[in-house]
């Protein structure tokens, strides 16, 4: 009598189990997004290829998406391979960026840019454990520096065309928007070129690339509600994680030398 027995899977090669785990991704921002500001929004994308063309639904909704408040992600992945995530935070929401599609976040119609992050990383196969990354800005700074005396009651616009949309696969940002920006100056201000003052007491933020963007600025100084003749600097550059200053003189009626550096001293503007 012949006997006969099959082995399943499970029998020769261990369970189906075990070539899964939990991997739990703790995302932080740089300098601090959780204890700066009231409101984090936290974005990831997980796929399993480093082109970011295929999908892998890894949460718990069946699906490779995931937006939270607290920046920790839960995933449950095949430990025989490798994960790719791409990943955004912003203290905004929706009021001022799109995320449904993380290789293009839109800047919403009508919406000035706030301080976001962005980045990616590689889950490297066989993890099974908590693992961490920290994010860069996905926007650059913008600080005008005033190396002389503006009377009171002026005002200042600056217009320049923006990206819209960044890129978090390619880091990169593009498309063309309008923008102005008007500073109210009704005490006027007194500086000098060793002390200048800086003038937007707001942060100007703007979507760029970590590579950098490049756009003109034309300024209008008005002074009790007449206008000066606009003049521009052009090629001013602009780039991720960095501050751009534009220091001189900001009236038309005396000629005045720009001086422009984009540096990584984003807390404090480099005189």
């Amino acid at each position: 009598m012949g006997v006969f027995a099959s082995c399943s899977k499970n029998e020769i090669g261990g369970n189906d189990a075990d070539s899964t785990g939990t991997v739990v991704l703790k995302v932080t921002a740089d300098e601090g997004i959780q204890t700066r500001i009231a409101t984090q929004r936290y974005v990831i994308e997980v796929y399993t290829d480093d082109t970011y063309a295929t999908a892998a639904n890894v949460f718990t909704d069946g699906t490779n998406k995931a937006i939270n408040a607290t920046g920790e992600f839960q995933m449950v992945l095949d430990r025989t391979k490798e994960y790719y995530c791409l990943l955004w935070a912003d203290n905004r929401g929706s009021e001022i960026y799109n995320v449904n599609d993380l290789k293009a976040v839109t800047l919403q119609e009508g919406k000035k840019p706030a301080e976001a992050w962005h980045g990616t990383y590689k889950i490297e196969a066989g993890k099974n454990a908590t693992l961490s990354t920290q994010l860069k800005r996905a926007v650059s700074k913008l600080s005008l520096l005033e190396t002389g005396t503006i009377l009171p009651n002026s005002s200042l616009a600056v217009a320049f065309n923006q990206p819209n949309v960044f890129n978090v696969a390619t880091k990169a940002a593009s498309g063309t928007v309008a923008r102005t920006e008007t500073i109210d100056l009704l005490t006027g201000v007194i500086g000098t070129k060793d002390a200048p003052v800086k003038l937007n007491n707001a942060d100007i933020y703007v979507l760029s690339s970590v590579a950098g963007n490049v756009t003109d600025l034309t300024f209008t100084m008005s002074m009790n509600g007449t206008s000066e003749p606009s003049f521009s600097v052009t090629n001013v550059p602009l780039q991720t994680n960095y501050n751009t200053n534009v220091k001189g003189h900001y009236t038309s009626l005396t000629s005045s030398t720009f001086i422009v550096t984009c540096d990584d001293h984003w807390i404090v503007y480099d005189e």
